[in-house]
């Protein structure tokens, strides 16, 4: 079976899809599942990096396009989708996916469509009146066309169910490698870059730096808990795409002493990160399934959230804390998690490696998006 997968980027500092997609694409072929995948670069799209496992077919962007258009990916499109079985679409309102869509449907190819949180009521209804004309002109009639909706969780096919465009959903979550986790790096080198670090217990905000991931109360919260507790150092590690840095180190004010971002970070450095680290904090908005948080618990970190992370796992596993994404909660969360004696702290961090490992290891995932996608041809 070949699969032709639909993205914008493939450039690492796009996060979210960009990292997980490389993931997937690569594990399919135990399943006997071939993969392409068609990207966009330059422009805000960036480079993106070559990879083994898979094919990636890049077309150059036009300059400033809002949604995101290729006059090349769309010449090509036609003849791409006749050359594989099943056509996946990452992501909603990119223009590819107009093209995409209407490819597949002349071919006869069957559609799948990942919104990796996009249907989530907040992202949902941020710039509701661009989305609506988007989703008038094409990606509602992408999203009645599939042959299957995929959601990363339940709560975000909850979401998706409600807002009525197409019954066929399944549920198969983003995967971790547990290997991966298992002898990480040491962090020296970023303590020795980040020398106001050194000694402190960190806690970590991982991945793009952006309003969707509740930073903003996030950091509301911890410029009242932060200085109570001055053994504590907060690592906010990834691209600052939004340019939210500004207000975020105006929220903090004197707190900011205890905060170091680090801007975007090589791979090594970010499994780094994860090994030193004791609390993930991610009270996110609206997610499908984040990777920062899989990975945070496959390395052992419990992780602070908010119901739109579609995690209620965590909470249930004794993995971490669930809180509501508003400031007053997220500091009575950290309050409580910030004041547990040591061996609290173990307890945590082996329920999360253990949960990570035994629900969401991407070799038990395989066959089930291998089923997805036979269920399209049938």
């Amino acid at each position: 079976m070949h699969v032709l997968h639909i993205t914008q980027s493939l450039n690492p500092s796009w996060g979210g899809i960009a990292r997980v997609l490389p993931e997937l694409a690569t594990r399919l072929t135990s399943v006997d599942v071939n993969s392409t995948v068609a990207c966009l670069h330059g422009d805000r799209f960036g480079t993106a990096p070559s990879f083994d496992g898979f094919e990636v077919r890049s077309f150059a962007a036009k300059p400033r396009s809002p949604l995101g258009r290729s006059s090349k990916f769309d010449a090509a499109i036609d003849a791409l989708v006749r050359t594989v079985d099943v056509v996946h679409i990452h992501g909603l309102w990119a223009g590819q996916n107009q093209t995409a869509g209407a490819a597949a449907h002349r071919a006869g190819k069957p559609l799948v469509v990942t919104p990796h949180s996009m249907m989530m009521p907040w992202a949902w209804n941020r710039s509701a009146w661009k989305k609506r004309l988007v989703g008038w002109w094409f990606e509602h009639r992408n999203l009645r066309r599939a042959a299957a909706l995929h959601a990363l969780a339940e709560g975000e096919a909850a979401s998706m169910r409600e807002l009525g465009f197409n019954s066929n959903i399944t549920v198969i979550p983003n995967g971790i490698e547990p290997s991966d986790f298992e002898n990480l790096p040491s962090a020296d080198e970023l303590e020795a870059r980040f020398a106001e670090t050194r000694g402190k217990k960190w806690l970590l905000i991982l991945g793009r730096i952006a309003e969707q991931k509740g930073i903003v109360p996030a950091f509301e919260a911890l410029a009242g808990v932060l200085p109570e507790y001055p053994d504590w150092h907060l690592v906010v590690a990834g691209p600052d795409p939004f340019e939210l840095i500004p207000r975020l180190r105006a929220i903090a004010g004197a707190t900011e002493s205890q905060i170091t971002f680090t801007g975007m970070l090589e791979r090594r450095d970010v499994m780094a990160c994860l090994a030193r680290s004791s609390l993930l904090v991610q009270p996110s908005f609206s997610e499908g399934l984040s990777m920062s948080i899989l990975e945070a618990l496959a390395a052992g970190l419990p992780a602070l959230v908010a119901p739109g992370c579609n995690m209620p796992e965590i909470a249930a596993s004794d993995a971490g804390v669930e809180v509501s994404a508003n400031a007053e909660s997220i500091a009575a969360g950290l309050r409580s998690l910030l004041s547990m004696p040591e061996e609290n702290w173990t307890k945590l961090s082996e329920n999360a490696r253990r949960l990570a490992c035994e629900r969401f290891a991407w070799s038990a995932l395989m066959p089930r998006y291998r089923a997805l996608y036979d269920g399209c041809l049938i």
